[in-house]
């Protein structure tokens, strides 16, 4: 049996269709992979103008520009592993609590800390400002939750 020879195919150009959302989808750019030193423990964008991102990991919270994703600051004070940063609702001070039983605010601007709050006699997990702005709220593992004075820096109520 005799096999006839076939000539080469023409290459068949498909007709590109450009969809209706591809100009959307070109605006976004490709994500921006940042390593951290240690297991992230929590998340927050500032509630102010630029909206910074306030990530807490290891012992360590650090702010980034939101638009460009560059370290803009770090804070390092901490005795143990940071715990749950958080911002107060204008953006100026920012609030952690960390493995070695302290509560910690700090100045947004500076990095310097402002009060430490002595009181929990375990890790203190969640540390938030109170929509009065002057009062902060923790809860530790010595199951209780304290909201603390922040001019006074003394315990204003302690729930069991």
């Amino acid at each position: 049996m005799d096999y006839k020879p076939v000539g080469a195919g023409k290459n068949v150009r498909g007709v590109r269709r450009a969809l209706p959302e591809a100009g959307f989808w070109k605006r976004f750019q490709s994500p921006v992979l940042v390593k951290e030193y240690g297991m992230v423990t929590w998340l927050e964008f500032s509630p102010v103008k630029p909206h910074d991102l306030l990530v807490t990991a290891s012992m360590r919270l650090q702010v980034y520009n939101s638009r460009t994703s560059q370290l803009k600051k770090s804070v390092t004070r901490f005795g143990g592993q940071a715990r749950s940063g958080s911002y107060r609702s204008d953006g100026k001070l920012i609030v952690a609590g960390d493995d070695s039983n302290v509560v910690q605010v700090f100045d947004g601007s500076s990095r310097s800390i402002l009060r430490t709050f002595k009181g929990h006699t375990d890790p203190v997990h969640v540390a938030r400002f109170l929509p009065n702005k002057v009062n902060v709220l923790s809860g530790s593992d010595d199951k209780t939750v304290r909201i603390w004075d922040i001019p006074s820096q003394a315990a204003v109520g302690v729930f069991e």
